[in-house]
C-alpha cells in the first residue's frame, strides 16, 4: 500500500471535518486546542521589555503577513507593555510594569530583546533600575520567558568580545542568576515574525513547541539551512560563486549556511518575497549561536581570508 503524506495545513483541515462530522470532543487534546478560537480570556498576557538592541525585531514583528499586526498583538496575544508601542509613557509605564513584575495581574509571559549588561547595569536602565533587575524579578513571577532575537538568545552584537558592557544573553543571565524558569530562545538578526507570533499561539492553543538544545522551537529551528539552501546542488558540484552576483554556491563568499539552522528557505522573508540567497546576498549567520561574537567574525569571509571561530 502506498503511503499518503499530507502536511500540517491538510491534517488541521481534515480534523475540522472530522470534528464537525463527530463532534469536537472526539478529537484528540492537542487537535481540538489547535482549532479552538482565541479569545480575550486565553490570549496571553506579555510584558515586552528592551535591554541593549536596535529595536530591528520590534520592527521585524511588525512586518508579519500572515495575520495583521493589529491583530497580532490584540488577538492573538496581550500585548500589555512595549516601550516602543504603547501609548502610556514615564510613571504610568512603571508602575504597569511593576504590577505584572509583582504578581498583581496574573499570568504573563515576560519577552525580552536585546542583551544584558551585567558588567555595566548603568548602560541600560528603565526609570531608575537597571534593565537586568526588571529581568531578574520579572523571571520569577512570569509563565515563561521569550528571548526575542539573537542579541536575546545568544548575545550577539552587544556581548562581541571585549565589548566593556560585560553583556550577556538572557540564558546566560538567568543562569548566572541561578534562575530555573520555561525559556524560549528565538534568534535572528531581526527574528523572523512568523518564528515569534506561532511560537505564542502554540503555547497557548497547544503547549510547548518542542524545543532544541539552544531552546528554540524545533519546527523553526530544527534543520541546517545549508542543507535546505536551493544552491546545495552547487555545492556539491563544487560550483562556486567567485563574486556577488554570480549563480552559484555563495560558501566562497562568506555564507555561513553551513553552521545555521532556521527555515529561511522555506519560509522566505518580507511577506515571502524574498530572503538572503534568493536576493544573491551570502547567509550571515544571524539565527546562529556564535553570530558576531568574536571579533575575527567577517560578516562575509573569503576562502583564504576565513578565520571564524565555529
Amino acid at each position: 500500500m502506498n503511503e499518503i503524506k499530507i502536511n500540517r495545513r491538510q491534517a488541521l483541515q481534515l480534523a475540522a471535518a472530522l470534528g464537525t462530522t463527530f463532534g469536537l470532543s472526539t478529537l484528540p487534546e492537542p487537535i481540538r486546542a489547535a482549532l479552538l478560537p482565541i479569545t480575550a480570556d486565553t490570549a496571553p498576557k506579555i510584558i515586552y521589555l528592551q535591554g541593549l538592541s536596535c529595536t530591528g525585531c520590534s520592527i521585524s514583528l511588525l512586518q508579519t503577513a500572515t495575520i495583521s499586526p493589529l491583530s497580532s498583538i490584540t488577538t492573538y496575544s496581550n500585548l500589555s507593555f512595549h516601550s516602543d508601542l504603547s501609548a502610556i509613557s514615564g510613571q504610568q509605564a512603571l508602575a504597569l510594569i511593576d504590577s505584572f513584575i509583582s504578581g498583581k495581574d496574573g499570568e504573563y509571559y515576560l519577552a525580552i530583546e536585546g542583551a544584558i549588561p551585567a558588567g555595566m547595569p548603568e548602560a541600560c536602565m528603565i526609570g531608575s533600575k537597571p534593565f537586568g533587575e526588571y529581568v531578574a524579578a520579572g523571571a520569577k513571577t512570569a509563565a515563561g520567558i521569550i528571548a526575542i532575537g539573537t542579541c536575546a538568545s545568544f548575545g550577539g552584537i552587544p556581548s562581541a568580545e571585549g565589548n566593556p558592557t560585560g553583556s550577556m544573553s538572557v540564558p546566560a543571565f538567568l543562569a548566572q542568576r541561578h534562575i530555573d524558569k520555561l525559556l524560549i530562545t528565538i534568534p535572528g538578526c531581526p527574528t523572523h515574525p512568523d518564528w515569534v507570533w506561532h511560537t505564542i499561539t502554540h503555547l497557548v492553543k497547544v503547549g510547548l513547541p518542542e524545543l532544541t538544545e539552544s531552546r528554540s522551537p524545533k519546527i523553526f529551528f530544527g534543520k541546517n539551512l545549508h542543507n535546505s539552501c536551493p544552491r546545495y546542488h552547487y555545492f556539491q558540484e563544487e560550483m562556486f560563486a567567485k563574486k556577488l552576483g554570480d549563480f552559484g554556491c555563495l560558501f566562497k563568499l562568506g555564507c555561513l549556511g553551513p553552521i545555521t539552522f532556521a527555515d529561511c528557505p522555506t519560509r522566505w522573508w518580507n511577506g515571502g518575497s524574498t530572503w538572503c540567497i534568493d536576493a544573491n546576498a551570502p547567509c550571515i549567520g544571524c539565527a546562529a549561536p556564535t553570530f558576531a561574537l568574536h571579533k575575527d567574525f567577517p560578516f562575509y569571509r573569503t576562502e583564504s581570508e576565513s578565520r571564524t571561530k565555529l
